[in-house]
C-alpha cells in the first residue's frame, strides 16, 4: 500500500523533503499540501510534479480521510499545535526540529502521540549521515573501549563581497532572516542554540547513549548583529564521566580545516567525522584509517530521514528520533540558557 503524504508547511527547508518523498514515490507519495503563502504552494506544487489538492488552513487538511501521514515544517512556535493537531486527526507525523518550545509543549506531544497511537518521528536527519551511523554502530562494537570524550559541532561561516557602500565597512554582516518569525527569539525559542545548535546536541546524545547530569553553557554573538545568540558552547557531564561538548554557531567555522561533525576519544583511540568521510586512528597508530561516502551531501540526510519514517511505518517499529528522543535534545539544550540565564551548572 502507498502511504499517502501531506504536506504542511511549504517554505524552502520542505524542498529537500519533497526530493526525499518523490524519490520513494513507490511507497509514499505527496497527496496533499498547505501553505499560508498561495504562491509558495505553487512552488513546492510544481516540485512534486503531479497535482496535489491545496489547503490555505493545514486543520483543514488534516480532516482529509485520504491521508495517512504529514510531514510538518512549520516555524518553531507552531510545532505543538500542528504536531497535537495531527496526532489527534490520526496521522503518522515526521516533524522538523526543534520538536516544541519548552518541556510542557513536548509533554502535551508524548501524550498526545501516545493517545492516539501513531507514528512519530523528530527530523533529526543528521543522524543518517554514513560517518555518525559507522560510529555509533563501532561503539557499540566496543571498538574504542571507555569512552571518556565525545564533542559534536554544527558551524558555517559566510563572508559576502565588499559592499559598495563604505558606511557599512566593518560592521555586522546582514542576517538572512531579518524580518522573518526566525529574528524574534519568543517564535524562535531563543537563538542558534535551538535552531542550528539542536543539530549537534542530538547527534552528541545519539553517540553517547545516555543522558548528561551536568549542564554548563556559554552564548555570544559575533558577527550577524542579531537578537539572541548566533555562537553556542555547551559542556556535559555524564553519570559514568564521560565528559562532552557541543559548539554551534553561524558566526564562524568549525576547529578543523574540513567541517568537522563529532569526535570521540576512548581508551583504545579516537573516532572522528565529516558529513562523508569517518576518521579511525587506534592508540599507536601514527596516522588514521579513513572511510569515505562519496556523493553524501546533507540534502541527502533528509532522503534518509524520509524513507526511514516510510520503513517505521510500515514495520510498526519506533523510528530512530522518536518523541522521547526529540524531548532529551529539547531538555539538553533549555538545560543550556537555563545555565546562561542563571550563571551556573545546571543539573538534570
Amino acid at each position: 500500500m502507498t502511504i499517502k503524504v501531506g504536506l504542511i508547511g511549504c517554505g524552502g527547508i520542505t524542498k529537500r523533503h519533497v526530493d526525499g518523498w518523490n524519490a520513494i514515490a513507490s511507497r509514499a507519495e505527496i497527496v496533499a499540501i498547505s501553505d499560508i503563502s498561495e504562491a509558495t504552494a505553487k512552488v513546492r506544487a510544481a516540485q512534486i510534479g503531479k497535482p496535489v489538492k491545496y489547503y490555505k488552513d493545514y486543520h483543514e487538511l488534516l480532516q482529509d480521510k485520504a491521508i495517512d501521514a504529514v510531514d510538518i515544517s512549520l516555524p518553531h512556535f507552531l510545532h505543538r499545535e500542528s504536531i497535537v493537531a495531527a496526532a489527534e486527526a490520526g496521522k503518522h507525523l515526521l516533524s522538523e526540529k526543534p520538536l516544541c518550545l519548552d518541556l510542557e509543549e513536548a509533554a502535551a506531544i508524548a501524550d498526545a502521540v501516545k493517545k492516539n497511537g501513531v507514528t512519530m518521528m523528530a527530523m533529526h536527519n543528521q543522524l543518517f549521515m554514513p560517518s555518525i551511523q559507522q560510529a555509533k554502530l563501532m561503539l557499540l562494537n566496543g571498538d574504542l573501549g571507555k569512552i571518556f570524550l565525545v564533542n559534536s559541532y554544527d558551524c558555517g561561516a559566510s563572508r559576502g563581497t565588499l559592499s559598495p557602500d563604505k558606511s557599512r565597512w566593518g560592521k555586522a554582516q546582514a542576517w538572512g532572516h531579518q524580518g522573518t518569525w526566525r529574528a524574534d527569539p519568543a517564535k524562535m525559542g531563543g537563538g542558534e542554540l535551538i535552531d542550528t545548535g539542536y543539530h549537534p546536541t542530538y547527534r552528541l546524545l545519539f553517540l553517547a547513549g545516555q543522558m548528561p547530569t551536568e549542564v554548563a553553557a556559554m552564548l555570544g554573538s559575533y558577527r550577524l548583529g542579531i537578537q539572541g545568540e548566533d555562537t553556542a558552547s555547551v559542556l556535559l557531564k555524564f553519570p559514568d564521566g564521560v565528559t562532552g561538548k557541543i559548539f554551534s554557531s553561524w558566526a564562524m567555522s568549525a576547529p578543523s580545516m574540513r567541517a568537522l561533525r563529532f569526535q570521540i576519544v576512548g581508551e583504545k583511540g579516537e573516532l572522528w567525522g565529516e558529513l562523508d568521510k569517518l576518521y579511525y586512528q587506534p592508540i599507536g597508530f601514527q596516522s588514521p584509517a579513513v572511510i569515505e561516502y562519496p556523493g553524501w551531501h546533507i540534502e541527502r540526510t533528509a532522503h534518509a530521514a524520509i524513507e526511514h519514517f516510510v520503513s517505521a511505518i510500515e514495520g510498526g517499529f519506533e523510528p530512530l528520533p522518536s518523541v522521547h528522543e526529540a524531548t532529551d535534545a529539547l531538555r539538553v539544550v533549555l538545560a543550556g540558557y537555563q545555565s546562561v540565564a542563571e550563571k551556573r551548572i545546571v543539573t538534570l
